[in-house]
């Protein structure tokens, strides 16, 4: 029996191949194809990144999908935002991408979309589950076909950008399915590209892609600064997020540069909402409100923000690298997209990223801290914190988790991890010392709960 603790809020993710294996994604094949034929949905799309167990995995997962009467079309090694794109573009009425994203390498899963890039999350994955314990099969014959379609989402690029002069461009792809994408495309928009780990390797010898991973972040600072380059990219391993590091090998959170975009990204943002997640700093709704837009908190997650960008949003960012653009554009998150805007606003500028970026506040915060804790007891927890500190805090946001104001200016975040076995901690001060009192406070609140605070204890406090 498929455990029920892999079908996640979003997607389906789970550890090769004890919790997700062959015949685990030919069964789930079968009930999503069956699912969908029910909703009239037949021509999908269905690509892989580059782990090692991502071809057999897809292969079985298609299988079961034919058996349905699903109509595939498999279209190999690919990134997530292009997926998106397909689904947007193709005529497609649902896509696949078969990818874990930035967990661990022995993980793998599922993200499904539906025509223009809707998410398939929520409800959708729970009825999934309930077709797969039932074992209700819809019999059909699907047609399946192998095509390159890539070169339609390039040309769409490099219609949608176009530069004027050669920016020197750093690229981390960390080994992940971006390395034989995201220095291609940097090459034909005429940048000059400097790729670091850009080959195609599922052991990822590097580390795995993961752009808010401080870690992962270093070689590429490195490489800016050895380089003499004006802007470093890092993607995660299937293309939907990014990191970015100025001409002074610093990296920046991704709340701070969702204010960037904000100033420079988009045509016009006054009396426009913008979204961002609940583990952004607070700088983000101040700021927001000073240039005239409409700030709104969303929970974390990617199809809250796709929601919220088709209903009108002109931008989203989570703290996590992810990046949605409405404003004309399809409105998912695409972390080569946003590469190309940073370098679009640089040149159309003329100023340097650092100089760009210098304006914003500063604050003392962490970045994210991830405290490993079982899925079966992360949201008990969460519950249990919950209604102690509504009695007790200055302020409590129970958007996702528990973001609790117990100063005027600092808080903490405490929220369980939509993907994953831990439970999400961030907090923020205005000075070091009220920073380390909202540490101090989050550590003595989970330590009557069974999580492993090894993080936390390591976590530093940084000016930024």
């Amino acid at each position: 029996m498929i455990k029920e603790s892999i079908f996640r809020t979003y997607d389906i993710r789970g550890i090769y191949p004890t919790e997700l294996n062959e015949e685990a994604a030919y069964s789930i094949g079968l009930a999503l194809g069956t699912l969908l034929s029910c909703k009239n949905i037949k021509n999908i799309v269905v690509g892989r990144d580059n782990r090692e167990s991502s071809p057999s995995l897809c292969k079985s997962l298609i299988k079961g999908l034919l058996e349905t009467g699903r109509n595939i079309t498999d279209v190999g090694i690919t990134l997530t935002p292009v997926i998106h794109f397909y689904t947007c573009t193709q005529d497609f009425d649902a896509g696949i991408n078969v990818t874990a994203s930035h967990n661990p390498k022995e993980f793998n899963g599922f993200r499904i979309d539906y025509r223009d890039a809707y998410s398939f999350y929520g409800d959708d994955i729970k009825n999934l589950y309930r077709f797969v314990k039932n074992g209700t099969v819809t019999e059909g014959k699907g047609i399946y076909k192998v095509a390159d379609l890539f070169p339609r989402y390039k040309n769409y690029l490099k219609s949608r950008f176009n530069y004027e002069s050669d920016t020197k461009v750093v690229i981390d792809c960390g080994s992940g399915a971006s390395s034989n994408i995201a220095p291609q495309i940097f090459d034909d928009l005429g940048v000059k590209t400097v790729p670091i780990y850009c080959h195609l390797d599922s052991s990822f010898p590097h580390g795995v892609p993961d752009p808010e991973n401080p870690l992962f972040m270093d070689d590429l600072e490195k490489k800016v600064l050895e380089e003499e380059a004006d802007v470093g990219f890092a993607l995660d391993t299937d293309g939907d997020r990014f990191g970015v590091v100025d001409e002074e090998g610093r990296s920046y959170s991704n709340d701070k540069v969702l204010l960037l975009f904000a100033d420079y990204g988009v045509k016009e943002i006054k009396g426009k909402t913008v979204v961002y997640d609940v583990k952004s700093s607070q700088i983000v709704n101040d700021y927001l409100l000073e240039i005239g837009a409409v700030p709104k908190m969303i929970r974390t997650g990617h199809p809250f923000f796709t929601e919220e960008v088709k209903k009108g949003a002109v931008l989203g960012a989570e703290l996590s690298g992810h990046v949605f653009f409405g404003d004309g554009e399809y409105g998912y998150d695409d972390g080569m997209f946003a590469a190309c805007k940073i370098v679009e606003i640089m040149q159309k500028s003329g100023k340097k990223l650092s100089e760009l970026l210098s304006k914003y506040p500063k604050t003392f915060n962490t970045h994210e801290i991830k405290a490993t804790c079982s899925d079966e007891e992360k949201f008990k927890i969460i519950k249990e914190i919950s209604d102690k500190l509504s009695k007790e805090a200055y302020s409590v946001i129970k958007i996702d988790g528990v973001r609790v104001n117990i100063t005027k200016t600092g808080w903490f975040l405490i929220r369980a991890s939509n993907t994953s076995p831990y439970l999400s901690i961030r907090i923020e001060g205005n000075s070091k010392s009220e920073a380390q009192l909202m540490l101090d406070t989050v550590d003595s609140i989970l330590s009557v709960f069974n999580v492993n605070m090894d993080n936390l204890k390591k976590a530093e406090i940084v000016y930024s």
